[in-house]
């Protein structure tokens, strides 16, 4: 066992001995239920170190530690976050140009397939359609039958008649 380990095991070892010692004292209150729950939880400790989790927890907070104060002195660290920001910058420019040479490729037709432009011919994208490219036709409107008692015009009608006539 190394060093830490030991360290890992001492540490442990006394968490587990508070724990029964505070259990000690509620048996002695008369309280059995805190005294189960800190034998339960003085047991913990123990369970965590046999088990080697409390020393994996340890490697993980020293690496951290570790990456942080790399981070913070390090040169080769700076030089990274770095590159990070301008490969980051670069990939969001490339993004932004694309999105607006987008809509001006093709007709109207092919730039806007699902006919998803906006009254003034505009696309999603904000872009005009291109000079040649016919204006896209507005979706038609499903119209409501008049003549039929089983529309649903006719329906909404009904409601609102019975509606105004309670005053709502």
């Amino acid at each position: 066992m190394s060093g830490a380990g030991v360290v890992t095991g001492a540490v442990c070892a006394a968490l587990t001995g508070l724990g029964l010692v505070l259990a000690v004292r509620a048996v002695q209150q008369d309280s059995y239920l805190r005294a189960t729950r800190w034998v339960g939880l003085a047991l913990i400790p123990t369970g965590l170190f046999l088990t080697g989790l409390a020393t994996l927890g340890r490697r993980v907070v020293d690496a951290t530690a570790d990456w942080a104060t790399d981070l913070v002195f390090g040169m080769r660290a700076w030089a990274g976050v770095a590159v990070l920001v301008v490969a980051f910058s670069l990939l969001l420019l490339v993004r932004t140009l694309g999105s607006r040479r987008s809509g001006d490729a093709g007709s109207g037709a092919a730039a806007d397939p699902a006919g998803l432009s906006g009254a003034s011919g505009r696309s999603l994208t904000g872009a005009a359609p291109a000079a040649g490219a016919a204006a896209p036709k507005p979706a038609k409107q499903p119209r409501a039958r008049r003549g039929s008692s089983s529309g649903a015009g006719d329906e909404f009608a009904e409601i609102e008649e019975i509606l105004r006539r309670r005053g709502i």
